[in-house]
């Protein structure tokens, strides 16, 4: 008989073991201003993933204009991240919050 961690749901289905890959947070960032960038962790190599928590959510003081999001890409051991460039530099906004990111 196998050891070790193993969790069922309520109709007998195993869904945790103790031999799978859980995602784990590395570290996050805190992105502003509309400034893009990058970082290199070779953790992520291993299968990479993000979590963008925005700081305000969309229509929170927004009167008129676009809220700019960030966009996320991984390639081998770089996470990087680009804002689109506003449209109206009177109404846009760059969104800020937390990246998080981790491997799985």
């Amino acid at each position: 008989m196998a050891a070790g961690l193993q969790i069922w749901d309520a109709s007998g289905n195993l869904v945790l073991d103790a031999s799978y890959r859980v995602m784990r947070i590395i570290n996050f960032q805190q992105l502003s201003n509309g400034v893009s960038g990058s970082l290199v962790d070779d953790r992520l190599a291993q299968g990479g993933w993000v979590s963008f928590q925005p700081s305000i959510n969309a229509g929170d003081g927004y009167l008129s204009g676009g809220v700019i999001i960030p966009e996320f890409s991984i390639s081998g051991s770089t996470l990087s991240w680009t804002y689109q460039p506003k449209h109206s530099s009177q109404y846009d906004i760059f969104q800020d919050g937390f990246l998080f990111y981790g491997a799985s």
